[in-house]
């Protein structure tokens, strides 16, 4: 099934009880995908398919009191209800992450589940079809999302961006075979956000190939995607070459509150273009 990556998110609670809300950055995408668009107040049903089966599911624009809330944005998200069969099925992939919930219920008696462990986690990613008002639902459970990051880890991160960047055609086929769900169409939100900042690190803000008619710039995972598998567009950042080469070099932390890298010298450097990172 021919399909475009819209969103990736870590299975919490909520995904496996009643749905979860995409994040605004991605609404466009989404609705694109599903060749529809909601205003607020508005519901529509839509099928999503997880593992060649289809599910009823509910897509939805919250209505907000405009006079309580004037500044509130849009809040769209994917709902099912507790005991609907696409639950039983997402907790039925999502095991790990469901006995960790149950496992917490019976010690606080609150059954919320306040955080997991990173060696724990499990992925959820939300891809786009050519079918209208269907989605579909690649399921990353903890076992493979370690065998795919070990993967990608030998590889190296570098290898792995240039794959998702379309930088290098030649790296490994064992990669390619194994992380093929991943990587599907990826390249896109890369290729996107480069058009968007037109070519020009968001560092340094220069195009560097404009006066050789040269279009090179880099996307840069700021979680490395060899350890997240998240090719979502807010891990990504548009880098001239020389920005892109010194921060794998130095690996400084990036601060998101203030849009800041901070490196192991004490020198920190912000950012001069953004207007994709939350």
């Amino acid at each position: 099934m021919p399909r475009n990556i819209v969103f990736y998110k870590a299975v919490d609670q909520s995904v496996l009880t009643e749905g979860f809300t995409i994040p605004l950055l991605y609404k466009e995408q989404l609705f694109s995908g599903l060749g529809f668009k909601l205003e607020r107040g508005q519901k529509r049903p839509i099928s999503v398919w997880i593992d060649g089966a289809k599910y009823s599911a509910l897509m939805t624009n919250i209505q907000f009191n405009k006079q309580k809330y004037p500044n509130h944005g849009d809040l769209i998200q994917i709902r099912y209800s507790t005991k609907s069969p696409i639950v039983t099925k997402l907790r039925e992939i999502f095991a790990l992450t469901d006995a960790q919930i149950t496992e917490q219920k019976m010690i606080t008696g609150n059954g919320r589940l306040t955080s997991i462990s990173e060696d724990k986690k499990e992925f959820l990613s939300v891809y786009s079809t050519p079918v209208e008002g269907e989605l579909l639902f690649e399921c990353i459970p903890n076992t493979e999302f370690r065998e795919e990051t070990a993967e990608l880890a030998a590889l190296g991160e570098k290898a792995a961006e240039g794959l998702l960047d379309g930088t290098d055609e030649t790296a490994g086929l064992c990669l390619k075979t194994k992380v093929c769900k991943v990587r599907h169409l990826t390249k896109t939100i890369s290729q996107d956000l480069k058009i968007a900042y037109g070519y020009r690190c968001q560092i340094c803000g220069q195009y560097v190939g404009e006066p050789y008619g040269s279009k090179l710039i880099h996307a840069h995972h700021i979680d490395y995607f060899v350890k997240s598998l998240n090719n979502n567009a807010n891990n990504i950042m548009i880098l001239c070459p020389n920005h892109h080469g010194i921060i794998h070099d130095q690996n400084p932390e990036f601060d998101f509150s203030n849009k800041t890298f901070h490196y192991p010298n004490g020198y920190i450097e912000g950012l001069k273009l953004n207007f994709h990172l939350k």
